[in-house]
């Protein structure tokens, strides 16, 4: 369990749910709707409790207040606690009856249940209110404790969503991008190329060999070489953002696809060979370049002809599909 509402924990708990300062949701309103319809009391709150103020994700019964200081707050005690408070006069208990929400918002009577996560983070509260003073009986305690159960599945559920999300996410970004510089891999581009080629939209395919890495290698060592190669291939990444987007086909062959034909593509291409280039390592880039779809019309015709043409260079072809 967490204790204190400063709890660097907790604090990264709420943020991580997404529900402080979000709007009203009809699973949440539901709630506090059974709250009060149940318990036959005016007023009804699921609350957030950060360590400066508690946040309505959702109430009943309050009007257009979403948040008040945590000076009005009895659902901190809940959260401090990790234990129901039940309140059948507030003006007379030792624990709230300086509390400045009696006078302004009339709170007398109070019944509240911690919203707790699975892995024992305190969340807020689920609170039942009354402007009288009330005897609370076990069957409201059983009622609120039930419905604030349903409240963290529907919490729960959402935080497993999101967790599932990340991984596919995660699974997906390793599936399309070289693992070394991050670039995105042969698939991405295979995957990348068919779109642009089926839609028919112009676009410059540049395949780019970066020479004078075997150099580095034998001189400084692969690990060197790997990072030198890491640092060219974001350098690339820089340089070509927001005109398209750059891939490694493997060893040191990068590539890029670009949005672009004629001269951008070209100053484009420049650039993103300057980018490649190291002087105090001795590297240098080689492009060829095919625009699509004027000059190829399948992913296999785009790089048999991109290499063809890097081969005047002493190129070894490696970008078949």
């Amino acid at each position: 369990m967490t204790d204190g509402l400063g709890d660097p924990r907790r604090l990264a708990a709420l943020a991580e749910s997404g529900l402080v300062d979000s709007p009203p949701e009809q699973a949440f309103d539901r709630v506090t709707r059974l709250v009060a319809e149940t318990l036959h009391v005016p007023v009804a709150l699921f609350t957030l409790v950060t360590d400066e103020r508690q946040v309505y994700k959702s109430s009943i019964g309050v009007g257009d207040v979403h948040e008040t200081p945590l000076s009005h707050s009895f659902c901190r005690h809940v959260v401090e606690s990790g234990a129901p408070l039940e309140v059948v006069d507030a003006r007379l208990h030792p624990k709230v009856r300086d509390n400045p929400a009696i006078g302004d918002y009339g709170i007398v009577a109070y019944l509240g249940m911690p919203l707790t996560t699975s892995d024992g983070v305190r969340l807020g509260a689920l609170c039942a209110i009354d402007h009288e003073p009330r005897q609370w009986t076990g069957r409201d305690h059983g009622v609120l404790e039930d419905l604030a159960g349903a409240a963290m599945a529907e919490v729960e559920l959402r935080r497993a969503n999101r967790a599932v999300a990340a991984a596919a996410a995660e699974l997906h970004f390793a599936a399309t991008h070289d693992q070394l510089t991050r670039l995105g891999n042969r698939r991405a581009l295979l995957d990348d190329l068919g779109q642009v080629l089926a839609s028919k939209r112009p676009a410059t395919f540049a395949l780019l060999d970066v020479q004078g890495m075997r150099g580095v290698n034998d001189a400084h060592g692969h690990h060197a070489g790997d990072e030198l190669l890491t640092r060219l291939a974001s350098r690339l990444e820089s340089t070509v953002i927001g005109d398209g987007h750059v891939y490694r086909l493997g060893g040191v062959q990068l590539c890029a696809l670009l949005m672009d034909i004629g001269e951008p593509a070209t100053r484009a291409v420049s650039a993103a060979c300057g980018a490649l280039s190291s002087g105090p390592y001795g590297i240098s880039c080689q492009a060829a370049t095919v625009e699509l779809p004027r000059e190829a019309k399948s992913i296999a015709a785009v790089l048999r002809l991109a290499d063809a043409r890097l081969a005047r260079y002493g190129h070894v072809a490696t970008a078949r599909a």
